[in-house]
Order: C-alpha cells, then structure tokens, then sequence
C-alpha cells in the first residue's frame, strides 16, 4: 500500500465517521490521531475522490462498520478493521502491519519516557518492521515471551529488537523458553533476579501489543518448537482453541489449568488486567481464537481485518 492509498483509506475512515457514524470532527481527530485541520483535508479527499455519494464506495466502509460493531460489543478502547486481499501474496498482512504500525507509532513518537511491552509473533513483527525510525533513546521495550525455543534456538517473531533498533531505546528480552521442561525449572527460572527485573519492567509498561496464537498443528508454539508434539495433543484433547502469551484458552477465554500452564514462563494474564492489552491478528484461522480472547475480557484494542472480524460479527 502506497502513501496515497494509505491517506485514501484514512480519508475513508474519517468520512464514515462522519457521514456514517455521525461522529463529530474532534472526535474523529482523536481516533485518527490527527488535528481537526487534518480532519477537514480528508474529508475533502474523500469527497474529490468520490467516496461520498449515497454510501461509502470504498471497501474501507465495510471494515468500519465491523470495526464499531466489535468495539460496541465487547467493551474496546478501539479496534481497527483493515481490508484482506485473498488475492495478495501475504492475504493483505501488509495492511493489518500497517494499521499496527500506526497504533505503536502513536506511542513512540511522544517526547516523555515510554514503556511499552510486546509479545510476539509474524504480526508483531512485521509491525515493527513497518514503522518508520524515531530517535527515543528515551523508551524502553520489553518482552513478555520467553525468546528462547526449547531446542536452543532464538525467536525469530520477538520485535523488541528490531523496535529498539529502530528507536534507540532500551531492550528488556525474557532470557526463557516459553514453556519450561518441568514446574521445577520454570520456577527456578523465575526466581532469578534477572527474570524478577524484566518482570518488574514489564509490569510498568505504558500498553501491551501482542499476538493471538491459534491451537492446531499449524500454530505457532508447535511449529517453532516452544511445545512438542505430547503437549499439542494435550492441549487439543482439552479443546484450548487459542493462545495469549503462551496462555492457552477455552473457547469461553478461561485460561485452561493443565501441564503445559504450570511450565508457562510468560507474566501470568490476571497480572495484566490493569495494563490495556491490544491484539494484533487477522485470518479466519485466527478467528476462534481472537473470540476467545474477547470472551475472556482480555483485550483493550483490537487491530484485525475483516476476514476475522466478519467471524467475529457472525459468532458474537
């Protein structure tokens, strides 16, 4: 998506709201995260584009829609809805990085001292790998997923690296595997000083960003061998549909009590409910999985597309 294309959906946005929604102006400005000038440029976009006629003609409307009838439904700060394009090489991941990207950059680009936590995963990464530069040696980023497969091997999904490269800021890594061998070396883990200070850090961060990992064998905690294939069985056999943090859930968002729980090294989810949690996923894949997740309350913000969400509009 090129920057015109970019400033053409936004000014899609902004005349849904406002011709749509009926949202005014300095409403608009504060979800876009523009001033009320910009508003008024891109409903004047919208309209020398012809977007505005008896409807929205732009694909964006439908996202929109979808968006507000999720955000109403479960309680959300926002949630954002990018188009999906089945015909694309990456189905339109480039968008939903795009939409993340903006979120996060809304955080990063502030003068005063920011601390900001991100899980992982493809979504996450390819956020981060789509912002732009800013100097904030100021910030910090922290990991709240252990970096660690249980083979040795690094993830390669973490962003925080590539965000602190791209800021200058601090990088705070979780030095453990996201699911331990055993209770015993997930708690000696944890009661190193090391593991408590990233801990400590992770709890005073600002927002969360983080993936939701689906449970089949094509997820990403068996695939990248943070789980073997005795766990993956456990956890289908106890129907989990979905994954935050390594967490794994039932389809009403319960974090399931089981074997592979009791080794996860990840902040435990309660420890979270006072920081706002924002999702970043898309693709009716993750569709049960992204339910759960709001089922269970545990999300603030959703950025997703509108594969997963008309499965969201249609199962809620």
């Amino acid at each position: 998506m090129d920057k015109f294309e970019r400033k053409l959906d936004q000014a899609a946005r902004a005349a849904w709201m406002s011709y749509v929604g009926g949202i005014t102006q300095d409403e608009i400005a504060l979800q876009l995260g523009v001033s009320r000038p910009g508003v008024q440029r891109l409903l004047a976009l919208a309209r020398q584009e012809g977007l505005i006629k008896v409807r929205i003609d732009h694909p964006i409307s439908a996202c929109m829609a979808m968006a507000a009838a999720i955000r109403d439904r479960y309680g959300l700060d926002y949630c954002d809805v990018v188009p999906a394009e089945p015909d694309a090489p990456d189905g339109g991941a480039s968008y939903l990085a795009a939409a993340g990207a903006e979120r996060v950059s809304r955080l990063v680009v502030r003068s005063e001292p920011l601390t900001l936590s991100l899980g992982t995963g493809r979504s996450i990464r390819a956020t981060v790998e789509a912002m732009s530069r800013h100097d904030r040696p100021q910030h910090r980023f922290v990991s709240l997923v252990g970096n660690v497969a249980r083979d040795g091997s690094a993830n390669r999904y973490d962003g925080v690296m590539v965000l602190a490269d791209k800021t200058g800021g601090e990088r705070f890594l979780l030095p453990a595997p996201v699911v331990a061998d055993s209770v015993e070396e997930k708690e000696a883990m944890r009661g190193q000083r090391l593991f408590q200070a990233i801990m400590a850090v992770a709890k005073q961060a600002e927002t969360a960003f983080i993936g939701v990992g689906r449970i089949d064998r094509q997820a990403t905690l068996f695939q990248d061998h943070f789980i073997d294939e005795s766990d993956l069985e456990e956890l289908l056999g106890l129907e989990a549909v979905g994954e935050l943090l390594g967490w794994p859930m039932s389809r009403d968002g319960e974090v399931i009590d089981c074997s592979i729980t009791r080794r996860v090294t990840s902040l435990p989810l309660e420890m979270l409910r006072d920081q706002p949690l924002v999702a970043i996923a898309g693709g009716r894949e993750k569709g049960p999985a992204l339910l759960a997740s709001l089922r269970g309350g545990w999300l603030n913000g959703l950025i997703t597309d509108e594969t997963a969400a008309r499965f969201l509009t249609e199962m809620s």
